[in-house]
Order: structure tokens, then sequence, then C-alpha cells
């Protein structure tokens, strides 16, 4: 049976200066593990959800995927430009303790592949501009701890060097995300660009029957009926509720993943549930679920999405590594480089067999100039909600996003 999947990449293009983990001595000497790894991913997520939802439009994100990239270019920053990217991501210290827990949860998450219940891999390169000197510890850590391949580019050939790099993403996406990098991102002041791809394939643990899937109204932005194709599926998932949402887990198959789904009771909800939504709110929902006989109407749906992400990662307080400011002299020493663009692009398909997904970021850096009952609980998803894909050994959000309009492609 075709399995369906679910993808993500992020690409950071930039451009570096430094002497390696000599920046602020708390960052530089706090201790981390796995754990918090994925937690302050988790954070990070519900921070960067929160203002993305200030605009009314459908959203899908891979916090991970961002923070993959970032992490790997968090290495190279001192100073308040290293304070704020820690506070904005959620990063406990830039020290080679942080980059090789990362490194772990990356490697949990790509060893989930052998039980071959589902396909998920993460991959992070390097793309060096040819003559440009970077300091061997940067190029060590990324080397070390985030296992890049290194290739060096002429990125003067912006062309060639974006068709290079677009393939390197295509290729790792299964074609699910192609041009990732625009025309006019890179040009002969482009220095390096990191890229991370994650790929995710699975089929639902409890697969919907497509002749149960029928078209129905779903109130877009909670008030305007448009066409969806909806399917139904009765079963035992773990399910709470209280006065104003439902909260239901979808589990994939092999149970190393899952998609949680939090339905607003009112139609046009969603916009008040997400005022107060916060992750310890969440990690109390899922606590207090239970087995419950479950009566699930979900839509089918497939969005393909575009971020810069600039403007978000500013509202989160990382502001220095756009600017002049910016200090990035753990890379090259020089101190030469700052942050242009932040490019996230994602791709998400929801049908009866499963999710397919993808996301992919580009950072361009340049030179600076739930209770019980008899009966069947009744989940229908037919307003806009928030979801998240959460892979369970290590519990990283892979994914997360809102439908406000399943019509929107």
């Amino acid at each position: 049976m075709k399995r369906s999947a679910l993808i993500i990449v992020l690409a950071i293009i930039s451009v570096f200066g430094m002497e390696l983990f000599s920046g602020d001595p708390e960052l530089s000497t706090k201790q981390t593990d796995p754990k918090m790894i994925s937690e302050g991913n988790n954070i990070f997520m519900m921070k960067a959800y929160k203002v993305l939802a200030e605009e009314e439009k459908n959203i899908f994100i891979s916090p991970y995927s961002i923070s993959s990239a970032l992490a790997m270019t968090f290495a190279g920053s001192v100073g308040n430009t290293e304070k704020e990217m820690a506070k904005a991501l959620e990063f406990s210290g830039n020290n080679k303790n942080f980059h090789e827990n990362f490194g772990k949860v990356t490697q949990s998450i790509n060893d989930l592949s052998s039980k071959g219940d589902m396909v998920l891999s993460i991959a992070n390169s390097l793309w060096l501009a040819e003559g440009y000197k970077f300091t061997d510890e940067f190029l060590s850590i990324n080397k070390t701890c985030y296992k890049t391949e290194m290739t060096n580019l002429n990125f003067a050939e912006s062309e060639k060097a974006r068709t290079t790099i677009n393939d390197w993403v295509a290729k790792q996406t299964k074609d699910k995300i192609k041009d990732l990098i625009p025309k006019n991102i890179l040009d002969a002041l482009t220095k390096l660009v990191l890229t991370n791809a994650v790929y995710f394939k699975a089929e639902w643990a409890e697969q919907f029957k497509k002749h149960n899937t029928a078209e129905s109204d779903f109130y877009a932005f909670g008030k305007n009926p448009v066409k969806a194709e909806m399917m139904k599926l009765k079963h035992h998932f773990n399910y709470m509720e209280n006065d104003d949402i439902q909260f239901v887990e979808l589990p994939y198959k092999g149970g190393d993943a899952s998609m949680f789904v939090l339905l607003p009771k009112k139609k046009d909800g969603l916009k008040s549930v997400e005022k107060k939504l916060t992750f310890e709110n969440i990690k109390r929902y899922t606590d207090s679920m239970k087995r419950t006989e479950v009566e699930l109407h979900f839509p089918k749906y497939k969005i393909t999405l575009s971020y810069e992400l600039r403007e978000l990662m500013k509202k989160l307080g990382m502001e220095d590594a756009f600017t002049g400011s910016a200090n990035f002299s753990k890379m090259d020493e020089k101190n030469k480089l700052y942050i242009s663009a932040i490019i996230h692009k994602t791709f998400i398909a929801v049908d009866e067999e499963g999710t397919e997904a993808a996301a992919a970021t580009a950072v361009v850096m340049r030179m600076k100039s739930m209770p019980p009952s008899s009966d069947p609980i009744i989940f229908k998803a037919d307003h806009p909600f928030f979801y998240y894909i959460q892979e369970k050994t290590t519990g990283t959000i892979l994914f997360a996003g809102r439908l406000m309009d399943p019509s929107n492609k």
C-alpha cells in the first residue's frame, strides 16, 4: 500500500566570522541534555506559531527544521548576537555540549527509520564559498555534531550555485520542495549556505476508508462555508476535552509519531483559543488524555506555503543577526557576516492513508553592507483548528500549523 509522506527542508545561506566558543561565558559553560533540546524546540514552536497567527491565514512550519539550521549558525555567534539567538530559539548554551546533544536528538530521530514503520531522515549540508576561510572549530562542530556534508561553491556564479543547492534540497525531499532559493538571493557576497532537510513518510495507524469520504462544508476562517472532502473514521483514540476545546491524537503506524489536533468547540473559536494557548497547556492536555471512542470527521487538504522569517525572528528578539551589528566572529574571525534572509518553504497533504508534508528554510547571510461516555465522541473538524506532528522517542515537534481554509492550496 502506498505510504504518505511528511517532508521538511531547511537551508541557511550565510557569511560568517568567529573565534569558536569565546562568546558569553554563561552560554559557553551552561550544560544541557537531549531532553532540553527537544523542549526548547517545542517552546520555540509555540512562540513562532503565535507570531504567525497574528495574520488570518493557513500556517504550516517545521520548527525543528528552522531550529536545526539556526543551531548550525548559532555555533558561529558571539556576544549580543549569541544571546539574542539563544533567547529567541530557546537554546540553552553555545558550547560543544549543546551542539553534541542537538546532534544526538537528530540521530535518535534518524534511527527510527530502521524499525521499518516509517521513513524519517534529517540531513545537513554546508555550502562554502570557494577561497573563503572559516575556522577549523566551526567546521568541526558542524561536521561532528550535525553530520554536515561540505561543498565548495563559487557564489559569483549565482545561478549555478543556486541550482546546485536547490537540486540537493529537491533530492532530500523527494522533489516535494523545489526552487527553495529563489533568484537574486545569492551573489558574490554570499559566503556560506547551511541546509537542513527533514523527510517523513508514514501511514496512519488506523486508516480512513475512502468510501466514507464525502464532500461537506468547512467553515473557513470560522464563518465562510467552503466545500471540502471530509474523511470519517470511528475508532478509539487518546482524547480529552474541556469547555473550550477538543484534543485528539492520531497516531501513525508503528507508534513513533502522531498528529495532535486541537479543535475549538466554537466554529469561530480558534483566535480566542490561540491567545491563551501555551506549550505548558498542550502538555497538560496531553497528560489528561484517555482512550476514548471517537467518531472523527477530518478534512483532506493539500497546502504549499512560503515564508521569509526575518521579521518573525526579530519579533522573538533576534535582531542583531540581521544588521551590521551582527557578531558571527566564531566562523571566520573577521566578523564580516550577517543574515540577509531566512526562507522557509513548506508542503503538507493529508488524506485517507496518512500525511505528506515538506518544508524548507533558507537563511541568507551576506557581508555587512478531554470525558467518558457509552456513545462515541463526535470530533468534527469542519472549522479552523491547530495541529502538530510529534516524534515520540525524543518528544520533538517536527511540524506545526493551523488549517483555516482547506480550499486554499
